[in-house]
Formats: C-alpha cells, sequence, structure tokens
C-alpha cells in the first residue's frame, strides 16, 4: 500500500499545470513547470501529488527552469564554419551535416565506427526505439548508456550487496516501514534530499 502524499502546501502559482518529471537523475520527481510567480517566465514547483518526492525536490530540481533563461543558453543548432567560428544552423541543416558524418564513418570504416550513448532518465520506449536506431538503422554493436560510467562503482557494490545493479531493490517507501536502516558512505540529506522524508517518517513512527 502507497502511503498518503505528506501534508505539504499545495499552493502553486497560477499557471503551474503541466505535471511532467524532473529530468536530472533516476530518482524522476514529479514536477509541475508553467508560468508564475507573477512574471512572464517558466517556474518549476514540486507536484505534491507524486508519490516518490510529495512536492519535494533537490536544489537542481528546484533551479532547473532558470536554465531556460540563461543567458548564455544556445537557442539554435551551431555548426561551425571555416574559421572555426560556430554559425547558427536550422534543424534541417544540422540533422543533415550528421547524418552524412555518420554515413561516411560506416562507409569508410564500416558499422561499429559509430556508436550511440543513451541515459538512465530515459523511458522504456524511447530506450528501444534508441535500441532500434543503433542496430538496425546504423547496424552497430556500440550502444552504452551514462550509467555505465557514472555509476558503476555504485552498481559493483549493490550487486554484492543485494544481487541486483540498477536502482534501488525495494520501493523507497519500505524506508518508512524498515525495522533497520544502515547508511555506510552515503548522505541522502545532502545527495537525495527528497528521500530524507522516508527516513524522517520512520523516526515518527518509531515515536
Amino acid at each position: 500500500m502507497t502511503p498518503a502524499p505528506l501534508a505539504l502546501a499545495d499552493a502553486a502559482p497560477a499557471g503551474l499545470a503541466v505535471r511532467t518529471h524532473c529530468p536530472y537523475c533516476a530518482f524522476q520527481c514529479g514536477v509541475r513547470i508553467g508560468e508564475g510567480f507573477g512574471t512572464d517566465e517558466l517556474s518549476v514547483s514540486g507536484d505534491p501529488h507524486f508519490p516518490v518526492n510529495n512536492g519535494e525536490l533537490c536544489i537542481k530540481g528546484w533551479t532547473s527552469a532558470a536554465l531556460l533563461g540563461h543567458p548564455r543558453r544556445v537557442t539554435s543548432p551551431q555548426l561551425r564554419a571555416a574559421d572555426g567560428s560556430w554559425q547558427a544552423a536550422s534543424w534541417d541543416q544540422a540533422l543533415d551535416f550528421v547524418a552524412d558524418r555518420m554515413r561516411d564513418l560506416r562507409d569508410r570504416h564500416g558499422p561499429d565506427a559509430n556508436g550511440v550513448f543513451g541515459s538512465g532518465a530515459l523511458t522504456n520506449e524511447t530506450a528501444y526505439l534508441l535500441g532500434k536506431f543503433a542496430r538496425v538503422a546504423l547496424g552497430t554493436a556500440n550502444i552504452d548508456y551514462n550509467g555505465r560510467y557514472c555509476m558503476s562503482s555504485a552498481a559493483a557494490a549493490q550487486n554484492r550487496a543485494f544481487g541486483l545493479h540498477r536502482g534501488l531493490p525495494f520501493p523507497v517507501a519500505d524506508v518508512e516501514h524498515a525495522g533497520v536502516v544502515l547508511l555506510a558512505g552515503a548522505n541522502p540529506a545532502d545527495t537525495l534530499p527528497p528521500m530524507t522524508q522516508w527516513f524522517d517518517r520512520r523516526r515518527r513512527a518509531a515515536g
């Protein structure tokens, strides 16, 4: 049984109507995004009805919309000119450029000269399409994802501890019902603040 969301304030600025997910880590916190706070800029609020984070976010989630208005944000594809400078290009020009180079690499060095790099934040459907693109369209066997690099040590430890190398081997809500919680070499309050609510629930339940 999934615990009810925490009693958090449900007030949100006008216009925060689109429910989606934070893209920064595999916790995939629920967020609401839209125009608010009396400005025409996009703002982000934690979704109090999403059962993983219950409205809580880490600093990366809270500030994610700020990137959209950053003065150094690139807002169109860029291609390097003959003099080495970057020039704005259309999406068709940029995609044609990439496709031509990938075909040229395949023709000169074989299909495995190309590689595909995915992400642990992809949906199952997108990951499936990426695999099809790599193996069918490109004909390459070289496909990997970011978890191989940023989570390899954690995966090795989880494999030895739990026999499972991906993510938590239990729903995060189970922490509330744990008899014993041992944290070794980790500080969720600093690295994953939305998770600490479940430890707080455990402490309150224990009296």
